[in-house]
Formats: structure tokens, sequence, C-alpha cells
């Protein structure tokens, strides 16, 4: 029973970091958005496939690697988790400084270029996973969950080891995290509003803000404590 606990753990805490890793509301957000509510339709989903597939996979092979490699070594896996929780407080406070600053009119109807998406679904999926993959900040981030997500395993299931094919549950909650977070953005947007309006956009914003304050805040204790 206690090694289903252990899988079932592995698998949460990677669907909880997919919904981390896809909340931002950056470009890939702000694209699903005017898509679903603009008239003009494009091929989104082999683009959003290509940057859950490199989300996936980033999530596995840090995690791996951390275990593999770094498990004797605390002060560098306690840096990745101070520096990540600085970074993390960080993202939170200037989402909130640009909410508070009146940066983001609610009013203001955003247009988005579609140039990104090409008419093959290959080269869409291509582009998605490239440009997601060769994000500096992408690759910090799951550095960062990387840590987190081993020591917080560790620390629940002591008796049990992480291996090369218990781990793949990891990469597996990452891709249902990521298609929860987009599922409930749609739903969000379809429930907020009939047409691109930025209003419900700053209101989840606002809230994935303070999310990663607390979040970060978590971090530096936890890192500290370690």
């Amino acid at each position: 029973m206690d090694f289903f606990l252990f899988l079932g753990f592995i698998l949460v805490i990677g669907i909880g970091f997919g919904i981390i890793s896809s909340t931002p509301l950056g470009p890939i957000n702000l694209l699903v958005a005017e898509n679903y509510l603009g008239k003009k339709k494009v091929k989104i989903i082999p683009f959003l496939c290509g940057v859950i597939l490199i989300d996936s996979i980033f999530g596995y092979l840090t995690f791996w690697g951390f275990e593999e490699f770094l498990s004797d070594y605390e002060i560098i896996g306690a840096g990745v988790g101070l520096f990540g929780g600085i970074a993390i407080i960080a993202l939170g406070i200037i989402g909130l400084y640009q909410q508070f600053k009146g940066k983001h009119n609610p009013n203001k109807k955003i247009e988005l270029k579609k140039s990104i998406f090409l008419k093959s679904s290959t080269a869409s999926f291509s582009k998605g996973f490239v440009l997601c993959g060769s994000n500096p900040g992408f690759i910090a981030f799951w550095s960062w969950v990387a840590y987190n997500a081993k020591t917080w395993t560790n620390q629940a299931f002591p008796e049990f080891e992480i291996n090369f094919f218990n781990l793949l549950l990891f990469p597996i909650g990452i891709i249902v995290g990521d298609f929860l977070w987009f599922g409930l953005f749609t739903y969000l947007l379809k429930k907020g509003a009939r047409r691109y309006s930025g209003s419900i956009i700053d209101k989840i914003r606002t809230l994935i803000s303070w999310g990663l304050v607390v979040l970060g805040l978590f971090t530096l204790y936890a890192s500290v404590s370690f």
C-alpha cells in the first residue's frame, strides 16, 4: 500500500508542477485566450503539444539528474532552492507590481500576431518544442522543481528508491497538469467573457502572482531548513 502511495505522490507532484509551469501569463497563455475568443482561428493544438512535450522531458531529466548525480551534494541543492525561491518570488512581485501600477488596462483588447503558427502541423509542433525548450528561464525553473520534488519525495517516502522507471510517472503528471491548466484556462475565459478582454486575464494574473510569492517563500524556508 505504501508503495502505491509513493507512486501516487510522484504523479501528484508532477501534476502540480505541470500546472505551475503553465500558469504564468506569458505569450502562450495569451495566444490560447486570443485564439479561443477571437474570430479567426488557427491550429494551436500542435504548437501546444510541442510545448507540453518539452515541458515533460525537461521535468523528467532534471529530476533524474538531481537524483542520480547531485544527491550527495546538499549545498548544491540548497543553493538551487534558494535561487529558485528568490526567482519565483520576483516573478510574483513583478506581476503584482504591473497590476497595481495599472500597466494592464482591463478595457484594452490585446491583439496578438499569429505568425508563429505555420501551415504544417509538424512545423508548428516543432516550433513550440524549440521555442519553449530554448528558454533559459524555463530551464532554470525545472532545475528548481527538480530540487524540491526530489527533496519532498525522499522526505515523505525514505524507504523507497527513485529509479528510472517509477520516475516516468513524474512527466506523465506534468502532461496531465498542463492539460488541466489549459482546460481550466479556457473554461474561465468562456465563463468570464464573450470576447477577448483584459479584465479576466488580469484577475487570473493577480491570483497567480500571489500564489508565486507564497510558493517562493515556502521554497526559501524549506531550503534554509534543509
